[in-house]
């Protein structure tokens, strides 16, 4: 404001100077017609400004920054001279991105768990208008004048475009299954949005259950047409295929993805399941450029394994990369003059699962996000130094559900992973799924999302553990950690390790009641005939009931394995999906809850079927006799009518055998 005032006051003493108090003898006035010839040359510099989503944002000029609280539901202002809070506003739920106009007198806050954006009027800092935009969006960013916003609808695969002066969405831009994050660019010199698709994408010729069976994605999209211009691939190497693409900036010619590769063929061994890595994509080809691509694990390079890359933010000069790394709690600063030969300036230590970082817009402070920890870490960018810490909020969770969740996304403890490797979030994202299928001792298995959970015990595709409790086996077997509870494990299905560790409870705790289930998109005009037709071809059999599986625990944990087969047998079902490379499943395979179930493909234990229609259009549950009796038109109905499900939607009565 002050800076507006001088500006005015400038131009006013130069009218005064150079405009005549009398009129000329030939009557014309003197005009005006080059004032703003006056105007133009006071005018602001215009300041870098991150053109990415984030989970937080600082305003024009650097002195309020604006952060989401996502389990508090609300955003908080700080004070960046202070370092202090200022005030806190309730937003909706879940808020996970949020972005300040050019003018600084808005800000816009995407709340992933109401499918909403919120705005909020800077002046007053209270909430103005809230709008749906669809469910499940992930990440948000502003066109470089803030007349649109850009919001990825995830569960919905589609990018919103949002009018910011009226707050009402004017397109949906179809794109990829599962846009995340995105960022705005420039290529041809033209405006380019460059969006994240979180899991990796089927590789054409490629098979599951193997290291290049998949690509990572990178759609570009053209602002002023609203239409796909281009899809970038990432490709898989020898450390597996891009996955969990939760991040991207651009800047000049290059944009960064960091991201997980995920290797799922045998062997899994510590070094060989997930790897920490940064893609780079030249943005004037639209290719990846594999010469500046950042293998975050190479020891030889980067001294120490590291985990969960969510997001890799170039300083403004692009000489310096920022790497957030939420698994490990750091950040990591890189050298990038050389892309091609990448150098290690130092880890700098954060707060608890960081997921964001903003630079100041001299490049001297970054402030990094801290998910569980509550706070904004500050750091001294030109001395590489941590400079104090803001708390952004109160506590929201249950002590023993935040314990877990931290618990549940850390991987430099040596209790849950030998040589910060590898987390439970690492396959679980936020709870969900990576999208993988992992060749395990008992044949392919495509990760479950954790979402309602305990309501489908037991666990596992061989339905193999019968309490939350029994991912300490998970943490021994697949992280090649020490294990949160003393003494020798009993058998998965033997002795309970409830009690065991309150460490271990409270990892138990959190996927227990932690753990949000997602929400779906509309129901189409076609969801009571689809409803119809899941009933008529005897979907219910497996999958009807509250939770929309069959599986539940027969009995009390510790009591479900007579037999000692290592299995609950009862909730077992055999429906023609044996793969020959299945150790176990003779006998049938625990069903899956279809909450969710848009959002977890590919499909069947063994990753076999990419979609809903190729899974229904298989004759799914009986392929090899009679099949499910849908035309190729019903399956359609009825895919859509599954991709609807979620904890809203009234469930269909299980039927008999």
């Amino acid at each position: 404001m002050m800076r507006r005032t001088h500006c005015w006051l400038l131009c006013l003493v130069c009218l005064l100077l150079f405009t005549p108090l009398h009129g000329r003898a030939d009557g014309i006035q003197p005009a005006s017609l080059y004032l703003p010839l006056v105007f133009q040359p006071l005018t602001q510099p215009r300041e870098p400004r991150p053109a990415w989503s984030a989970s937080l944002a600082l305003a024009p000029g650097g002195d309020r920054l604006w952060v989401v609280n996502p389990d508090a539901g609300t955003v908080s202002v700080l004070d960046t001279t202070a370092l202090v809070k200022v005030d806190e506003i309730a937003t909706g739920r879940e808020p996970w991105a949020v972005v300040v106009s050019p003018s600084g007198d808005s800000v816009y806050v995407l709340n992933r768990g109401d499918g909403t954006v919120t705005l909020i009027d800077t002046e007053t800092r209270r909430a103005r208008a809230t709008a749906p935009v669809g469910p499940e969006p992930g990440g948000m960013v502003l066109s470089p004048n803030g007349d649109r916003a850009f919001v990825t609808v995830t569960a919905a695969n589609s990018v919103a475009v949002v009018d910011t002066a009226r707050l009402t969405v004017t397109a949906q831009v179809a794109v990829a299954p599962l846009p995340y994050a995105l960022a705005m660019g420039e290529h041809e010199g033209r405006e380019q949005i460059y969006v994240t698709h979180l899991l990796a994408q089927p590789r054409p010729g490629g098979a599951e259950a193997t290291n290049d069976g998949r690509i990572g994605l990178l759609t570009v999209i053209d602002p002023t047409t609203r239409a796909v211009a281009s899809e970038i691939a990432l490709q898989p190497d020898a450390r597996g295929f891009p996955n969990l693409l939760t991040g991207v900036a651009a800047l000049g010619s290059r944009a960064w993805i960091p991201h997980v590769r995920s290797a799922p063929a045998l062997p899994l061994g510590l070094t060989t399941t997930v790897f920490a890595a940064v893609a780079v994509v030249d943005t004037t080809t639209h290719t990846e450029d594999r010469s500046g691509y950042l293998p975050l694990n190479d020891e030889t390079i980067f001294g120490s394994p590291v985990n969960n890359p969510v997001a890799a933010i170039p300083a403004w000069d692009g000489e310096t990369l920022y790497v957030v790394l939420a698994g490990s709690d750091l950040v990591e600063v890189i050298d990038i003059r050389a892309p091609q030969q990448p150098r290690l300036a130092k880890f700098l230590p954060v707060g608890k699962n960081p997921r964001g970082l903003a630079l100041s817009t001299d490049g001297r402070r970054g402030y990094v996000m801290n998910y569980l920890s509550r706070s904004v870490t500050v750091l001294d960018l030109v001395n590489l130094a941590v400079e104090g810490e803001i708390v952004t909020t109160g506590e929201t969770l249950d002590a023993d559900v935040l314990r877990g969740k931290i618990l549940f996304h850390n991987a430099f403890d040596p209790r849950l992973s030998r040589g910060s490797w590898i987390s439970c979030a690492s396959c679980h994202p936020d709870g969900g799924t990576d999208g993988v299928t992992w060749r395990f001792p008992d044949g392919p298995r495509q990760t479950p999302p954790l979402w309602n959970a305990v309501n489908t015990l037991p666990w596992h595709w061989s339905a193999a553990l019968d309490e939350p409790h029994d991912v300490e086996d998970t943490i021994h077997t697949i992280q090649h950690g020490l294990g949160l509870a003393p003494g020798a494990d009993p058998p998965l299905l033997g002795a309970p390790n409830a009690g065991r560790s309150a460490d271990l409870d409270a990892l138990a705790a959190f996927m227990a009641r932690g753990v949000r289930s997602p929400v779906a998109p509309p129901p189409g005009p076609d969801m009571a005939e689809g409803r119809r037709l899941f009933a008529e071809a005897g979907c219910a059999t497996c999958h009807g009931g509250p939770n929309w599986t069959i599986s539940a625990l027969p009995g009390p944990p510790g009591s479900l394995d007579p037999d000692g087969n290592g299995m609950v047998d009862a909730v077992l079902r055999e429906v023609g999906t044996l793969n020959p490379l299945d150790v176990r499943g003779e006998t049938g395979f625990d069903v899956p809850s279809l909450l969710g179930v848009g959002l977890t493909a590919p499909y069947l234990h063994d990753g076999s079927m990419p979609t809903l229609e190729a899974l229904l259009a298989s004759g799914h549950p009986d392929p090899h006799g009679a099949g499910n009796g849908l035309s190729d038109e019903q399956v359609i109905v009825v895919s859509s009518f599954l991709r609807s499900i979620d904890a809203s939607t009234p469930p269909v009565e299980a039927q008999q055998r």
